[in-house]
């Protein structure tokens, strides 16, 4: 059977150091912040594995359409790059309850686990991140605005972020494509208006897709997956006020953006 044609475009993708490159290239930090404090836990001599072991992540979950989980080794859809390191670090891995998928890199777990069972440590590193949230916020000229928090009326927010990066709107959708010969292929922009009705994160979701053939996709509902492309960009999840549900929103937006754009710019290349 021939290999699906999202997959093989999903390949092309040149890994996470590039795309976080051109993240932070418009203004987000976040995400390095936690990814320096990691280092520092566990030690400049642990840099190279950390890193490693980022990139190979990021990889299997592109490749897989996210679909998986590389700490576990399991996957719905087979990447087609399977990480030699992460089967070596798999094989060495201790279990202990009640973490049943830890972190294969052992320093990460043991922060994961410190975290966890440590309750001045955890509220250290929230309030550390808290701390940047605001300077960040005023750096990307997010200006404090009075609304209800509610799901519903969060699309006037959405839309401007969209827009602001040449997004089409279609209802509560939003659509960009990176034209092709063989398929254009699709990044939609989409609101999640299930469950409560208010805010308790940003309330964005995300796929991708061929236009010919969508009924496979790379479907983002879960921010976390994007963790697993950039790690600690989940910290743009966490919400303490109205405030930061849009500084998350424009920040996976433009990260889901920086996405497309290497598929863009490899078609100009190649075009």
């Amino acid at each position: 059977m021939e290999e699906h044609r999202l997959l093989r475009r999903m390949e092309t993708w040149p890994g996470r150091r590039p795309t976080q490159l051109a993240f932070e290239a418009r203004g987000y930090s976040l995400h390095r912040a936690w990814q320096q404090r990691v280092i520092a836990s566990c030690g400049e001599d642990q840099t190279d594995i950390l890193n490693r072991y980022w990139d190979d992540v990021a990889l299997e979950t592109m490749q897989s359409l996210g679909r998986g989980d590389p700490d576990t080794r399991k996957f719905v859809v087979q990447p087609r790059y399977r990480s030699r390191l992460l089967d070596e670090l798999f094989l060495k891995r201790v279990v202990e309850e009640p973490f049943r998928a830890p972190p294969l890199v052992p320093c990460l777990f043991e922060r994961y686990k410190k975290i966890y069972f440590d309750a001045a440590f955890r509220e250290g590193e929230t309030a550390f991140f808290r701390s940047l949230r605001e300077p960040e916020r005023e750096r990307l000229g997010i200006k404090p605005v009075t609304w209800s928090g509610k799901k519903r009326d969060f699309a006037p927010f959405a839309d401007e972020f969209c827009r602001a990066l040449g997004f089409t709107r279609r209802r509560n959708r939003w659509l960009k494509t990176v034209a092709d010969s063989d398929d254009a292929l699709t990044f939609e922009v989409g609101l999640d208006t299930g469950g409560n009705h208010f805010c308790i994160g940003p309330p964005v979701i995300f796929k991708i897709y061929c236009e010919n053939d969508p009924k496979l996709a790379f479907e983002i509902t879960n921010l976390e997956t994007f963790d697993r492309l950039i790690p600690g960009v989940v910290e743009y999840k966490r919400t303490f006020d109205s405030d930061d549900l849009l500084l998350g929103a424009k920040a996976f937006i433009e990260l889901f953006e920086s996405l497309r754009d290497h598929y863009e710019i490899a078609r100009r290349d190649n075009s």
